[in-house]
This record gives C-alpha cells, sequence and structure tokens, in this order.
C-alpha cells in the first residue's frame, strides 16, 4: 500500500506541474500581449483556448480521480490546438513572410504552440497508455494521501493560479475585441 501512495502522490503532483507548465506558457503569451504591444490574432486566441483545455484536464485529474477521460480531453485539446497553429504557420510560410508577431528563439509563437501541442499529444498518450494509475483510484488508503494538507494547498494554489489567467484571457479578449468578431489583423483594443 505504501508503494501504491507513492504512485498517487507522484501522479497527482505531476498533474500539477503539468497544469503549472500549461499556465506558464498562457501567461507568456500575455507578456508578448501587454509588455511587447502584440495583440493576438483570431488563431491565437483559438490556441490560447486549446492550451488552457490541455490543462483543464489536468485540473480535473487534481480535483477528481484520475481518469482516461480527463486525459482523453487534454489529448484532444492537444489535437485541436495543434490544428490551429498549422493553420497559421501555413499561412506565413510563403516566401518574404515575416509571420505574425515577434518570434522567440527563432520561432513565432504560434510554431512553439504547434510545437508544444505534438510534445503534448505524445506525453498524454505515454500516460493514457499506464493503466496502473487508474487502479489505484479503488484503494481505500489513496483517499488519506488525497488529503494531504500540503498537497491540496498546492493544489488550490495551481488552481487559482489558472483561474487568474482564465479570467485574464476573458478580459483580454473582450477588451480587444468587443462583442464582435475579432480583426483578423488587430492594432488596438475596440473597448479602450
Amino acid at each position: 500500500m505504501i508503494e501504491n501512495e507513492k504512485i498517487n502522490r507522484w501522479i497527482k503532483y505531476l498533474n500539477i506541474i503539468d497544469l503549472i507548465g500549461i499556465t506558464l506558457v498562457v501567461a507568456t503569451a500575455f507578456v508578448f500581449q501587454f509588455f511587447m504591444n502584440e495583440l493576438p490574432c483570431p488563431l491565437c486566441l483559438l490556441q490560447r483556448i486549446g492550451l488552457l483545455a490541455i490543462g483543464f484536464g489536468f485540473l480535473l485529474n487534481i480535483h477528481y480521480e484520475v481518469r482516461p477521460a480527463h486525459y482523453a480531453l487534454s489529448l484532444l485539446a492537444a489535437v485541436f490546438t495543434a490544428f490551429v497553429a498549422l493553420r497559421q504557420i501555413t499561412l506565413h510560410i510563403a516566401p518574404g513572410d515575416q509571420g505574425y508577431g515577434s518570434a522567440l528563439f527563432g520561432f513565432h509563437m504560434y510554431t512553439w504552440a504547434f510545437m508544444l501541442c505534438v510534445a503534448a499529444i505524445v506525453y498524454i498518450s505515454i500516460l493514457l497508455s499506464v493503466p496502473r494509475q487508474y487502479h489505484l483510484q479503488k484503494d481505500k488508503e489513496k483517499v488519506s494521501e488525497v488529503r494531504n494538507p500540503k498537497m491540496r494547498k498546492f493544489g488550490h494554489l495551481v488552481f487559482a493560479i489558472y483561474i487568474v489567467i482564465i479570467g485574464a484571457n476573458i478580459i483580454s479578449t473582450l477588451t480587444e475585441c468587443g462583442l464582435q468578431e475579432c480583426p483578423d489583423n488587430p492594432v488596438s483594443y475596440q473597448l479602450l
């Protein structure tokens, strides 16, 4: 039983780390938006939503039991986001096209989003193939592990930061686009 508790704790912390990673990626997009004055295009906004949806699957694993359906939600969100990012990449592959926004380490944000999503698809597929984590949920000793105060507080902190990022994304999008369709190449906030 002690080995099962250690595995369960490791799985929970792994999902927390995954959620932190997704939150940091979306926070980086906000840095580009607010400090470098690069407004996100409609495809960029869809990629943010997709990344947050990937994180939502991990959030469900943190708050509830680890389930294949939660990983499947993250996997589907990663596939969706990869297609959106690939669409944006294909829009900017013409000779002489500088791309949209500035580059980070030689790649634009949408290229990074595509690479992240491909990595997430592989990573989540591997997680889905580990059946032992699902059987741990039936152990009665697992209940006391989930209620570990340190883990709960850390999980709540990560959840709060994730919710703040979602709220900031909603406010930012409403400020940029208003209640209408976002422009293809935004240059200013509609509500400011």
